[in-house]
């Protein structure tokens, strides 16, 4: 991966997370107009066996909070750190989103080892295929958790909240010519 494709993957995760932070905007708005508590919040999970939604907020950061150490030839462990609440959650949302806006490109390391330590195994992955199979769909699975959990709670939220990254592309069609 080159310094070019490094800057173009930061600020498709940097949309995203700005995407995940527009829906919990919208989240506040419904929990201040229901008089819902917002560590409430937090703390629901879509189901038993799931991370309640304050750990999905987290789960999300993780992912290019992963990208960026790597780049740097750093390593980070492969776990999503503790968050207590609704408030924390939102400060590792926005101090990730303000990391991917400073961070400059640079020459990513070709390969990726990834070790999941409580299964005992491994994964080495060429950069490309460790930003598009690991990444991003961790990314996306954590960001659709989260948005799940908050729809199931109330937060009227719809698929334009989920997709707003694309919204300033969305245009008007053109009027049919009336012959």
């Amino acid at each position: 991966m080159d310094a070019a494709e490094t800057k173009n993957a930061l600020e498709l995760l940097a949309w995203r997370l700005e995407t995940l932070s527009a829906v919990l905007d919208k989240a506040e708005e419904w929990a201040g107009q229901s008089g819902i508590s917002l560590d409430d919040l937090a703390a629901a999970r879509l189901a038993g066996d799931m991370h309640p939604l304050a750990w999905q907020v987290a789960g999300t950061c993780t992912q290019p909070l992963q990208f960026v150490a790597w780049g740097r030839e750093a390593d980070l462990p492969n776990e999503v750190p503790a968050v207590a609440g609704w408030s924390e959650a939102r400060t590792m949302l926005a101090n990730t989103i303000a990391l991917l806006s400073a961070e400059v490109a640079a020459i990513t390391p070709d390969a990726k080892r990834i070790v999941l330590e409580g299964m005992g195994v491994y994964l080495e992955l060429p950069a490309q295929r460790y930003l598009d199979d690991w990444i991003l769909p961790n990314l996306y699975f954590h960001l659709t958790t989260a948005y799940a959990i908050l729809r199931m709670k109330g937060v009227p939220l719809g698929k334009a909240d989920f997709m707003r990254h694309i919204g300033g592309d969305i245009r008007p069609l053109a009027a049919e010519p009336v012959s």
